[in-house]
Protein backbone atom coordinates (compact mmCIF):
# COMPACT_ATOMS: atom_id res chain seq x y z
CA UNK A 1 0.00 0.00 0.00
CA UNK A 2 2.55 2.32 1.08
CA UNK A 3 4.20 1.45 -2.26
CA UNK A 4 1.29 2.30 -3.94
CA UNK A 5 1.08 5.64 -2.59
CA UNK A 6 4.62 6.53 -3.66
CA UNK A 7 4.51 5.11 -6.67
CA UNK A 8 1.42 7.45 -7.66
CA UNK A 9 2.85 10.40 -5.50
CA UNK A 10 5.65 10.13 -7.99
CA UNK A 11 3.60 9.57 -11.30
CA UNK A 12 1.64 12.68 -9.68
CA UNK A 13 5.27 14.65 -9.55
CA UNK A 14 6.11 13.54 -12.87
CA UNK A 15 2.84 14.37 -14.21
CA UNK A 16 3.04 17.67 -12.77
CA UNK A 17 6.56 18.15 -13.93
CA UNK A 18 5.96 17.06 -17.22
CA UNK A 19 2.74 19.45 -16.91
CA UNK A 20 4.66 22.11 -16.41
CA UNK A 21 7.69 21.53 -18.82
CA UNK A 22 5.16 21.10 -21.63
CA UNK A 23 3.62 24.62 -20.75
CA UNK A 24 6.84 26.22 -20.27
CA UNK A 25 8.34 24.74 -23.57
CA UNK A 26 4.28 25.41 -25.42
CA UNK A 27 5.23 29.72 -23.97
CA UNK A 28 8.75 29.36 -25.02
CA UNK A 29 7.22 27.90 -28.74
CA UNK A 30 4.26 30.95 -28.82
CA UNK A 31 7.20 32.91 -27.59
CA UNK A 32 9.28 31.99 -30.46
CA UNK A 33 6.18 31.96 -32.89
CA UNK A 34 5.06 35.30 -31.99
CA UNK A 35 8.51 36.56 -32.45
CA UNK A 36 8.88 35.36 -35.39
CA UNK A 37 5.60 36.57 -36.61
CA UNK A 38 6.54 40.00 -35.31
CA UNK A 39 9.54 40.52 -36.92
CA UNK A 40 8.03 39.10 -40.04
CA UNK A 41 5.31 42.05 -40.18
CA UNK A 42 8.03 44.46 -39.38
CA UNK A 43 10.17 43.55 -41.96
CA UNK A 44 7.20 43.31 -44.43
CA UNK A 45 6.35 47.19 -43.38
CA UNK A 46 9.85 48.04 -43.83
CA UNK A 47 9.67 46.62 -47.48
CA UNK A 48 6.31 48.09 -48.01
CA UNK A 49 7.97 51.56 -47.19
CA UNK A 50 11.06 51.37 -48.86
CA UNK A 51 8.45 50.80 -51.82
CA UNK A 52 6.83 53.81 -51.16
CA UNK A 53 10.00 55.62 -50.81
CA UNK A 54 11.53 54.17 -54.28
CA UNK A 55 8.35 55.07 -55.85
CA UNK A 56 8.08 58.60 -54.31
CA UNK A 57 12.09 59.03 -55.50
CA UNK A 58 11.51 57.80 -59.02
CA UNK A 59 8.37 60.21 -59.67
CA UNK A 60 10.28 63.03 -58.19
CA UNK A 61 13.49 62.57 -60.72
CA UNK A 62 10.59 62.27 -63.22
CA UNK A 63 9.10 65.16 -62.58
CA UNK A 64 12.67 66.81 -62.23
CA UNK A 65 13.72 66.05 -65.75
CA UNK A 66 10.66 67.01 -67.11
CA UNK A 67 11.05 70.37 -65.42
CA UNK A 68 14.73 70.49 -67.20
CA UNK A 69 13.50 69.40 -70.06
CA UNK A 70 10.88 72.27 -70.22
CA UNK A 71 13.41 74.80 -69.36
CA UNK A 72 14.91 74.21 -72.68
CA UNK A 73 12.83 75.36 -74.82
CA UNK A 74 10.51 78.46 -75.30
CA UNK A 75 7.51 78.27 -72.89
CA UNK A 76 4.89 78.76 -75.70
CA UNK A 77 1.96 78.31 -73.08
CA UNK A 78 3.43 81.68 -71.13
CA UNK A 79 3.73 83.14 -74.74
CA UNK A 80 0.10 82.50 -75.62
CA UNK A 81 -1.38 83.54 -72.53
CA UNK A 82 0.74 87.05 -72.68
CA UNK A 83 -0.82 87.56 -76.13
CA UNK A 84 -4.24 86.66 -75.26
CA UNK A 85 -3.69 89.01 -72.31
CA UNK A 86 -2.40 91.70 -75.04
CA UNK A 87 -5.46 91.49 -77.68
CA UNK A 88 -8.00 91.62 -75.00
CA UNK A 89 -6.57 95.03 -73.31
CA UNK A 90 -6.22 96.32 -76.57
CA UNK A 91 -9.77 95.25 -78.00
CA UNK A 92 -11.37 97.06 -75.11
CA UNK A 93 -8.89 99.82 -75.41
CA UNK A 94 -10.42 100.44 -78.84
CA UNK A 95 -13.99 99.74 -78.27
CA UNK A 96 -14.37 102.04 -75.29
CA UNK A 97 -13.22 104.84 -77.51
CA UNK A 98 -11.78 108.19 -75.95
CA UNK A 99 -11.65 111.85 -76.52
CA UNK A 100 -10.52 111.84 -79.77
CA UNK A 101 -11.09 108.58 -81.01
CA UNK A 102 -15.34 107.73 -81.33
CA UNK A 103 -16.15 104.33 -79.84
CA UNK A 104 -17.53 101.76 -82.70
CA UNK A 105 -20.02 100.63 -79.62
CA UNK A 106 -21.44 104.20 -78.73
CA UNK A 107 -19.33 104.75 -75.71
CA UNK A 108 -19.02 108.46 -74.87
CA UNK A 109 -15.76 109.58 -73.36
CA UNK A 110 -16.34 110.07 -69.37
CA UNK A 111 -19.11 108.17 -69.42
CA UNK A 112 -20.55 105.62 -66.58
CA UNK A 113 -20.23 103.00 -69.62
CA UNK A 114 -16.71 104.03 -69.90
CA UNK A 115 -15.92 103.92 -66.68
CA UNK A 116 -17.09 100.42 -66.74
CA UNK A 117 -14.58 99.64 -69.68
CA UNK A 118 -12.07 100.72 -67.87
CA UNK A 119 -12.69 98.51 -65.24
CA UNK A 120 -13.63 95.61 -66.97
CA UNK A 121 -9.88 96.20 -68.82
CA UNK A 122 -7.89 96.44 -65.02
CA UNK A 123 -10.74 93.21 -63.45
CA UNK A 124 -8.88 91.15 -66.83
CA UNK A 125 -5.33 92.19 -66.35
CA UNK A 126 -6.02 91.29 -62.44
CA UNK A 127 -7.68 87.68 -62.85
CA UNK A 128 -4.69 86.82 -65.38
CA UNK A 129 -2.61 88.01 -62.99
CA UNK A 130 -3.78 86.03 -59.48
CA UNK A 131 -3.78 82.68 -62.24
CA UNK A 132 0.06 83.39 -63.38
CA UNK A 133 0.84 83.92 -59.28
CA UNK A 134 -0.81 80.39 -58.77
CA UNK A 135 0.87 78.67 -61.78
CA UNK A 136 4.33 80.33 -60.09
CA UNK A 137 3.94 79.22 -56.66
CA UNK A 138 2.74 75.85 -57.52
CA UNK A 139 5.14 75.11 -59.88
CA UNK A 140 8.00 76.83 -57.21
CA UNK A 141 6.99 74.32 -54.86
CA UNK A 142 7.14 71.20 -56.70
CA UNK A 143 11.01 72.19 -57.74
CA UNK A 144 11.52 72.79 -53.46
CA UNK A 145 10.01 69.30 -53.11
CA UNK A 146 12.02 67.64 -56.08
CA UNK A 147 15.26 69.48 -55.26
CA UNK A 148 15.49 71.35 -58.74
CA UNK A 149 19.41 72.90 -59.04
CA UNK A 150 19.17 76.66 -59.19
CA UNK A 151 21.65 78.37 -61.04
CA UNK A 152 22.91 81.85 -60.97
CA UNK A 153 19.99 84.53 -61.88
CA UNK A 154 17.11 82.14 -61.53
CA UNK A 155 14.19 83.81 -59.26
CA UNK A 156 12.60 81.56 -56.37
CA UNK A 157 8.57 82.38 -57.28
CA UNK A 158 7.49 81.85 -53.80
CA UNK A 159 4.33 83.05 -52.02
CA UNK A 160 6.23 87.04 -51.25
CA UNK A 161 7.94 87.22 -54.29
CA UNK A 162 4.71 86.71 -56.50
CA UNK A 163 3.18 89.34 -54.42
CA UNK A 164 6.42 91.99 -54.18
CA UNK A 165 7.78 91.70 -57.46
CA UNK A 166 4.13 92.13 -59.30
CA UNK A 167 3.29 95.57 -57.32
CA UNK A 168 6.68 97.15 -57.65
CA UNK A 169 6.31 96.47 -61.59
CA UNK A 170 3.01 98.08 -61.34
CA UNK A 171 4.24 100.82 -59.60
CA UNK A 172 7.32 101.53 -61.95
CA UNK A 173 4.91 100.78 -65.28
CA UNK A 174 2.37 103.35 -63.35
CA UNK A 175 5.04 105.96 -62.99
CA UNK A 176 6.76 105.42 -66.19
CA UNK A 177 3.46 106.45 -68.01
CA UNK A 178 2.93 109.19 -65.87
CA UNK A 179 6.54 110.48 -67.03
CA UNK A 180 6.43 109.25 -70.49
CA UNK A 181 9.79 107.02 -70.07
CA UNK A 182 9.85 103.62 -71.16
CA UNK A 183 8.89 100.74 -69.41
CA UNK A 184 12.23 99.11 -69.32
CA UNK A 185 13.97 101.78 -68.10
CA UNK A 186 12.57 101.10 -64.73
CA UNK A 187 12.16 97.07 -65.14
CA UNK A 188 15.62 96.89 -66.19
CA UNK A 189 17.30 97.89 -63.26
CA UNK A 190 14.40 96.16 -61.09
CA UNK A 191 15.22 92.75 -62.39
CA UNK A 192 18.68 93.49 -61.85
CA UNK A 193 17.93 93.99 -58.34
CA UNK A 194 15.87 91.23 -57.97
CA UNK A 195 19.35 88.99 -59.24
CA UNK A 196 18.69 88.30 -62.95
CA UNK A 197 20.89 88.02 -65.14
CA UNK A 198 22.31 91.02 -67.25
CA UNK A 199 21.34 89.04 -70.85
CA UNK A 200 17.85 87.56 -69.51
CA UNK A 201 17.21 91.34 -67.87
CA UNK A 202 18.16 93.04 -71.36
CA UNK A 203 15.66 89.85 -73.41
CA UNK A 204 13.07 90.70 -70.59
CA UNK A 205 12.51 94.29 -71.08
CA UNK A 206 12.60 94.34 -74.74
CA UNK A 207 10.18 91.19 -74.78
CA UNK A 208 7.80 93.72 -72.10
CA UNK A 209 8.03 97.08 -73.74
CA UNK A 210 6.91 95.28 -77.16
CA UNK A 211 4.08 94.88 -75.72
CA UNK A 212 3.72 97.76 -72.94
CA UNK A 213 4.39 100.59 -75.53
CA UNK A 214 2.09 99.31 -78.16
CA UNK A 215 -0.74 99.39 -75.89
CA UNK A 216 0.06 102.92 -74.25
CA UNK A 217 0.08 104.11 -78.04
CA UNK A 218 -2.95 102.73 -78.66
CA UNK A 219 -4.09 104.85 -75.68
CA UNK A 220 -2.56 108.06 -76.79
CA UNK A 221 -4.28 107.56 -80.12
CA UNK A 222 -7.41 107.29 -78.36
CA UNK A 223 -7.18 110.21 -76.47
CA UNK A 224 -6.00 112.61 -79.41
CA UNK A 225 -2.39 113.13 -77.34
CA UNK A 226 -0.12 111.54 -80.28
CA UNK A 227 1.37 113.67 -83.22
CA UNK A 228 2.00 112.21 -85.47
CA UNK A 229 4.77 113.91 -87.02
CA UNK A 230 6.71 113.40 -84.26
CA UNK A 231 5.75 109.50 -84.02
CA UNK A 232 7.18 108.52 -87.70
CA UNK A 233 10.46 110.26 -86.92
CA UNK A 234 10.98 109.13 -83.57
CA UNK A 235 9.72 105.28 -84.40
CA UNK A 236 12.60 105.32 -86.84
CA UNK A 237 15.22 106.84 -85.13
CA UNK A 238 14.53 104.16 -82.02
CA UNK A 239 14.24 101.12 -84.50
CA UNK A 240 17.61 102.12 -85.90
CA UNK A 241 19.15 103.28 -82.32
CA UNK A 242 17.73 99.81 -80.63
CA UNK A 243 19.68 97.75 -83.39
CA UNK A 244 22.54 99.57 -83.25
CA UNK A 245 22.69 99.10 -79.64
CA UNK A 246 21.75 95.51 -79.42
CA UNK A 247 24.39 94.86 -81.98
CA UNK A 248 27.00 96.89 -80.40
CA UNK A 249 26.28 95.58 -77.01
CA UNK A 250 26.25 91.70 -77.91
CA UNK A 251 29.55 92.28 -79.73
CA UNK A 252 31.39 93.82 -76.49
CA UNK A 253 29.62 90.92 -74.74
CA UNK A 254 31.59 88.09 -76.88
CA UNK A 255 34.53 89.88 -77.18
CA UNK A 256 35.43 90.98 -73.36
CA UNK A 257 32.93 88.31 -71.60
CA UNK A 258 31.26 90.47 -69.46
CA UNK A 259 27.90 90.68 -68.66
CA UNK A 260 28.12 94.25 -66.68
CA UNK A 261 28.24 96.18 -70.02
CA UNK A 262 24.59 95.86 -69.56
CA UNK A 263 24.19 96.64 -66.38
CA UNK A 264 26.29 99.71 -67.06
CA UNK A 265 24.17 100.49 -70.17
CA UNK A 266 20.69 100.44 -68.19
CA UNK A 267 21.95 102.62 -65.46
CA UNK A 268 23.60 105.18 -67.75
CA UNK A 269 20.03 105.30 -69.72
CA UNK A 270 18.55 105.98 -66.45
CA UNK A 271 20.77 108.74 -65.46
CA UNK A 272 20.23 110.67 -69.08
CA UNK A 273 16.70 110.44 -69.27
CA UNK A 274 16.42 112.23 -65.47
CA UNK A 275 18.88 114.40 -66.35
CA UNK A 276 17.21 115.52 -69.79
CA UNK A 277 13.59 115.37 -68.61
CA UNK A 278 14.40 117.64 -65.62
CA UNK A 279 15.90 120.06 -68.23
CA UNK A 280 12.89 119.47 -70.40
CA UNK A 281 10.41 120.62 -67.91
CA UNK A 282 11.89 123.24 -66.51
CA UNK A 283 12.21 124.59 -70.11
CA UNK A 284 8.67 124.09 -70.49
CA UNK A 285 7.58 125.44 -67.33
CA UNK A 286 9.70 128.67 -68.04
CA UNK A 287 8.08 129.29 -71.55
CA UNK A 288 4.44 128.98 -70.28
CA UNK A 289 5.20 130.97 -67.50
CA UNK A 290 4.46 128.25 -64.89
CA UNK A 291 2.67 125.23 -64.81
CA UNK A 292 0.03 124.54 -67.72
CA UNK A 293 -3.47 123.40 -66.23
CA UNK A 294 -4.49 120.11 -66.66
CA UNK A 295 -6.91 119.80 -69.87
CA UNK A 296 -8.79 116.56 -68.99
CA UNK A 297 -8.86 113.35 -69.84
CA UNK A 298 -11.39 113.53 -72.43
CA UNK A 299 -10.29 116.75 -74.04
CA UNK A 300 -8.86 115.69 -76.75
CA UNK A 301 -9.05 116.49 -80.54
CA UNK A 302 -12.37 115.76 -81.47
Amino acid sequence: HEDGEETESLLDEDGEARSDGENEEGDDNADEEGGVTTGSRTSSQDDDNSVFSSAAELKDKEELTAILEEDRHIPMGNVKVLVVTFVVILFINLMKGGGAFPSPLGIRCGSPSFWVSNGVMLGWILLVSVFARMYLVRRHEIKERVGYPYVEGDIKWDSRATVVYPLVCTAAGFFAGMFGVGGGIVKGPLMLAMGVHPKVSSASSACMILFTSFTATTSFVVFGLLDMDYAVICMSLGFVATLVGQIGLFYLMEKFQRNSYIAFSIGGIVLLSAILMTIQSLISMADRGGPSEAAGLCAGKQ
